[in-house]
């Protein structure tokens, strides 16, 4: 083991709800990787394990964060791992079975240091953040929806139903009086079924968000928030007049509101990593999607096949998406996906100038160059002295270690 291990800040453990693209990932992923951990721990090798099924060209750095005892079990769980920080305090926990009981430990140079083990948290911060190729924007629970999003109802009799006694004549012209009468107890359990009885319709909906209040609107179509809460992205409702909706896209990022032409909400929700552009797509009345932006870029695909989804290209304001088995960047075709790719935008790294894919498909890393490397536990986009490196971590014969590949 090497004698400089460095200072490791836990993340708190995460019960996360991801779409059914990383979700599926992630198990297959927890399930090989949990199945080679136990036969490396039957083997009882004290040598670093080699995969043969891995190819790494020479820029592709290899550093042993940790070594783990042998009755420690790296946290699967710990979906929150950070991998944006220095190599040196990357975050991780691990665990062991102490008879009905589980330890958790964290590690300081070297020494493996007991902790509370964290206890699930419910807000879901982490959601989606796995094996996903840029920052996606979250929906909350409805607990925590609560406390950005405030609703004001009124409260109104419910009507009951009645005809007059001319009504029910005139229609007894053309029913017999058995009919009649049915129809008079059918009329009369209805009354005593809305007696007192209310419901309520929503007047309005205001956003609080880090002390300020943006509303009231008329309706709330959807509500996201950015990767650590920075920033929501709402679509709202409003009165347009003579009884037509509007419909607009209200951020804590945008200086203005974005106005939507049409009465139907966006497709979907993008926003660049840095949180300085948001991208949404709409059907336009052409029958072809549109992709516009807040700085004012807007660009067409075909809708034939169906949408895959829009997202930006790490570290830069390029919008990427899927549509009819293409890969498109700003509006142009960079690549035909074949069957068998993968056309999840989760799964497809694309670099800033479009010339090099990275792609995830079935637990395997496949670089643009030749590289590739199978089952990552997780993998992001790393700033490393103002350059964008693939960083991804694997856990190799009781080894935590720290993959680094130039982006």
């Amino acid at each position: 083991m090497r004698k400089k291990l460095c200072f490791f800040l836990f993340a708190s453990l995460f019960a996360v709800a991801y779409d059914g693209r990383a979700q599926g990932v992630l198990n297959k992923l927890k399930n090989k990787a949990l199945q080679e951990v136990n036969a490396l721990e039957n083997a009882k090798s004290s040598k670093p394990a080699v995969n043969t099924h891995n190819k790494l060209s020479g820029n592709v750095s290899r550093t042993v964060a940790a070594r783990l005892g042998s009755d420690e079990t790296f946290d699967y769980g710990e979906n929150c791992i950070d991998l944006g920080a220095s190599i040196e305090q990357v975050s991780f926990i691990s665990t062991r079975r102490n008879g009905s009981a589980t330890q958790c430990f964290a590690y300081r140079n070297g020494v493996r240091t007991p902790i509370a083990c964290p206890q699930s948290s419910q807000n879901g911060n982490c959601s989606g953040s796995v094996q996903c190729s840029y920052a996606e924007l979250r929906t909350p629970g409805q607990d925590e929806m609560k406390s950005y999003v405030e609703t004001k109802t009124a409260s109104h009799a419910m009507p009951s139903p009645s005809l007059s006694e001319d009504q029910i004549k005139a229609m007894s012209a053309y029913m017999t009086p058995a009919q009649v009468a049915e129809l008079r107890k059918s009329l009369a359990t209805a009354q005593t079924q809305t007696a007192n009885q209310s419901y309520s319709t929503v007047e309005s909906v205001t956003i609080n968000f880090n002390g300020q209040h943006y509303g009231p609107y008329k309706q709330l179509q959807s509500f996201m928030l950015s990767p650590g809460n920075q920033h929501f992205y709402a679509v709202v409702t409003e009165d347009a007049g003579a009884g037509m909706p509007q419909m607009e896209i209200v951020s804590s990022m945008l200086k203005d509101v974005i106005k939507l032409a049409g009465y139907a909400a966006p497709l979907a929700l993008a926003a660049s990593d840095d949180q300085s552009e948001l991208a949404y797509v709409a059907l336009g009345s052409d029958q072809n999607y549109t992709i516009s932006t807040s700085s004012g870029k807007s660009y067409a695909m075909p809708i034939a096949n169906g949408f895959g989804g829009v997202w930006y290209a790490a570290g830069s304001t390029h919008v990427l998406a899927v549509s009819q088995n293409q890969l498109f960047r700003d509006g142009q075709v960079i690549k035909n996906l074949t069957a068998g790719e993968s056309t999840s935008p989760c799964s497809l790294y694309v670099s800033a100038d479009g010339k090099s894919l990275t792609v995830i498909r079935d637990n395997k890393i496949s670089f643009s160059d030749g590289d590739y490397f199978e089952y990552p536990l997780k993998i992001s986009v790393v700033k490393v002295n103002g350059s964008p490196y693939y960083r991804w971590l694997a856990f190799e014969n009781q080894e935590v270690v720290i993959y680094q590949k130039p982006y």
